[in-house]
């Protein structure tokens, strides 16, 4: 059974791999550019896919909805995903954990949830 679970959730676990590297890595070498708050843009986008890949892994082609509990282990899972990020980067001495950057995280989950539940019931009429 553990394969099974380990299969169904390999999107979202790669993607949270990718973010893990991401948030570690010293960004110092990455080019600058001139895109004003570009950081929190690609924090919302981040948090963004990890929440809606996540619920596309929680339903089924048959089930074609989300249930609260399985909507409210999205959210849970996304911002305590989020969380851990910036509570790793307050300790790397290359990298800071910003309380901005949280509330970017969040809100690309927010919005994430947002989307899908419009998404989702638009299919369901």
């Amino acid at each position: 059974m553990t394969g099974y679970y380990t299969m169904k959730y390999l999107p979202t676990i790669l993607v949270c791999t990718l973010v893990l590297i991401l948030s570690v890595i010293n960004t110092g070498v990455l080019p600058k550019t001139d895109v004003p708050s570009a950081d929190k843009i690609v924090h919302t986008i981040m948090y963004f896919a990890i929440t809606i890949i996540l619920m596309l892994n929680q339903t089924s082609y048959l089930q074609k909805r989300i249930t609260r509990r399985q909507l409210h282990f999205a959210f849970l899972f996304s911002v305590g995903f989020g969380t851990l990020m910036e509570v790793i980067q307050h300790f790397l001495p290359w990298r800071s954990g910003s309380v901005y950057d949280f509330i970017a995280n969040t809100l690309g989950v927010v919005l994430a949830i947002i989307i899908f539940a419009i998404f989702t019931k638009k299919q369901r009429t």
